[in-house]
């Protein structure tokens, strides 16, 4: 049940917030949500589903199905887990890109992947 006419034609993106702590994580992953969403971007944020027992990769499958979708999926999650993520973006071809919300610049890195998803660099 493929029709070429039903796929969404807007880039999608997963999006990787890395950070010492969830609250960063999530803080920056919330306010990247907002701009985009403000871009009228479709914008799914996962944070939700990072409990300690949950398997990063799984949550990277996710994303990947929504950025192939033309959504841009911000994940707040640590670190591990994460190189298995960029592999699978990379061997699928779907943009992917990483920022650690625990950065000095951090408000410079929103900013940047902002642009870089919007087009507006």
């Amino acid at each position: 049940m493929s029709d070429v006419k039903c796929r969404c034609t807007c880039p999608g993106a997963t999006v990787w917030v890395t950070g010492p702590t969830a609250a960063d994580r999530r803080g920056a992953a919330y306010a990247l949500a907002e701009r985009l969403l403000a871009g009228q971007r479709r914008v799914e944020v996962l944070d939700r589903l990072n409990d300690h027992d949950t398997d990063p990769e799984r949550i990277g499958l996710m994303a990947e199905v929504l950025a192939r979708n033309g959504i841009v999926a911000i994940v707040p999650c640590a670190e591990e887990g994460v190189t298995a993520v960029r592999e699978r973006h990379a061997a699928s071809g779907t943009r992917y890109v990483e920022v650690c919300a625990s950065e000095p610049e951090c408000a410079e890195t929103t900013e940047a992947v902002h642009g870089l998803l919007t087009g507006r660099r």
